[in-house]
């Protein structure tokens, strides 16, 4: 619907406009009237009308006075102004002022009308005008970034000439003057299929260097981002870089479910140079993503980390093993991160900082999922400063994780209680129904509680003190015992009715478990009584 105002100072004729807009044979509806343009402009400025309709003779302020105020209040408006006089020179002011329509009274309910509908054609093509320029402009926008992320990809690869670069950055309000260089690779990987995490971290990174004209953002590709930094100021730009990365990380690995590995070339002072920086930066974050550690690599510490056996806590990633382990296995999480670190002063600080921060990572992810608040459970996480005191020394380092995850096991243990019991307690109740099918399996059963068969194999074993198999087992032998003394078949048949394929593995596994066979269990029974 299109608002109208009506400014009219004869009750007459303001009665009639207002009948005719008010007779539902247009898509209009009236928000006020005024005798005067004085009253008619404190109102508009409220309702904002789409249309005013208004008498070029009114006391106070007249229609012309009114609509030259509108207009600049509101430009989108459009004028309709009635007349009884026909002399040029109101036309004439009342098309310099922008009015769009002029009538001469008398006037009838179709006259109005007709125009109004007029403007309302008016009003949509004015719409659609407006939207198709707004898509070119978008479109436009759309191109020109993509030019210039193909531009700048080409810059650090080498294919732009140094002799060009400059001029032709300045003709893409690129600033390219700077003292010095420096290229980092940010690469993203995701565990889903959902890429919209990966744009989701693509805005982190760009909120998080808005503003810092000493670095310009580039994607190379859907999971790959380029950040080209300057040097405008005395600070070493590989300390900026490491800065800038250690926030990209933290920020998108705590907020997305991206994991992230960077790659940091080497400073160079020329453009020429920069291919050289982008390379270094490749095979860094290459190297990165290789190891599986998802770290922040910069070339200078490619040799260091060449001598380290990356290892995986007990074969898992440390996110999988916190979920799980005791107080008891913390000397040995310890042992295996001291093996990680070497002996190499150089390599306790780089490779101690971010083991701690993957520990910090993985566990602020836990705590986070069982309610709780990582400042308010270990306070020090979120302090980088302390992570590097910790890094500082092996020493430090070893009592700084038995600390944390001191700490952690608590909460998540005050937590966890009980957490698992429904879901073990279910599993056990499928499995006492159902131990006769020779197809049920780790695998079924996790199904039936809906989690994966290596989660569930890890929370049976730490919940029940055995492995799933020992206790299928030992649930089969049992009741094989009671078939064994209170029926008459063979043990052939009872192997079978107790989920066992084959019956010579019966009788094995039933003497491993009792010591005797089933023929002797059952007449050593039969001696008894």
């Amino acid at each position: 619907m299109y608002k109208v105002f009506i400014a009219e100072d004869e009750i007459v004729v303001r009665e009639g406009l207002r009948n005719s807009i008010q007779s539902g044979t247009g898509p209009f509806v009236l928000v006020g009237e005024a005798s005067d343009g004085e009253m008619a402009l404190s109102i508009m400025k409220d309702v904002k009308p789409d249309i005013l309709i208004t008498d070029i003779r009114m006391p106070f302020v007249d229609g012309l006075s009114l609509s030259r105020i509108i207009k600049k209040i509101l430009p989108w408006i459009k004028i309709i102004i009635i007349s009884g006089h026909d002399e040029f020179q109101y036309a004439q002011e009342a098309i310099s002022i922008g009015v769009d329509e002029y009538i001469l009274k008398p006037i009838s309910a179709s006259d109005i009308l007709g125009t109004l509908n007029k403007l309302v054609d008016t009003i949509e093509q004015e719409k659609r005008h407006l939207s198709s320029i707004e898509n070119l402009k978008q479109q436009a926008q759309s191109n020109s970034d993509l030019i210039r992320e193909r531009w700048l990809c080409d810059l650090v690869t080498g294919i732009v000439k140094t002799e060009d670069a400059l001029e032709k950055g300045s003709d893409m309000g690129i600033d390219l003057i700077s003292h010095g260089y420096l290229v980092a690779i940010i690469k993203l990987s995701t565990s889903s299929e959902n890429y919209s995490e990966l744009i989701t971290a693509k805005r982190h990174i760009n909120s998080l260097i808005d503003n810092q004209e000493e670095v310009l953002c580039f994607s190379q590709s859907r999971d790959s981002i380029i950040l080209l930094l300057m040097q405008l100021v005395s600070e070493s730009l590989e300390e900026t870089a490491y800065t800038l990365g250690q926030a990209i990380k933290y920020e998108i690995e705590r907020n997305t479910d991206c994991m992230v590995a960077i790659g940091i070339g080497s400073f160079v002072e020329r453009i020429g140079n920069l291919p050289q920086s982008y390379a270094e930066a490749e095979q860094a974050v290459k190297f990165s993503v290789k190891t599986g550690q998802k770290l922040i690599i910069g070339t200078h510490d490619l040799n260091a980390y060449s001598e380290i056996d990356f290892l995986k806590l007990d074969g898992s990633p440390i996110s999988e093993r916190l979920k799980y382990v005791k107080k008891s296995g913390i000397d040995e999480i310890i042992a295996q991160y001291i093996t990680m670190i070497g002996d190499y002063p150089f390599q306790t600080t780089l490779i101690g900082y971010y083991l701690l921060y993957d520990l910090m990572v993985a566990i602020s992810k836990i705590i986070d999922e069982l309610g709780g608040v990582v400042q308010e459970v270990i306070p020090w996480l979120s302090h980088k400063t302390q992570l590097s005191e910790i890094a500082s020394s092996k020493e430090t380092f070893c009592d700084g994780v038995k600390l944390i995850l001191d700490t952690f096991i608590d909460f998540r243990e005050s937590k966890s209680a009980g957490k698992y019991y429904e879901m073990i307690q279910k599993a056990k109740q499928h499995i006492d129904l159902h131990f006769a099918d020779q197809d049920i399996s780790l695998h079924s059963v996790a199904s039936i509680v809906h989690v994966s068969p290596n989660h569930f194999s890890t929370i049976f074993s730490q919940e029940t003190g055995e492995t799933f198999i020992e206790y299928l087992t030992r649930v089969r032998i049992n009741k094989s015992k009671d078939l064994l003394l209170t029926t008459t078949l063979r043990s052939t048949d009872i192997a079978y009715d107790v989920g066992f394929g084959d019956p010579h593995y019966f009788s094995f596994i039933f003497k491993k478990h009792t010591g005797i066979s089933p023929r002797e269990f059952r007449t050593g029974s039969k001696c008894l009584d």
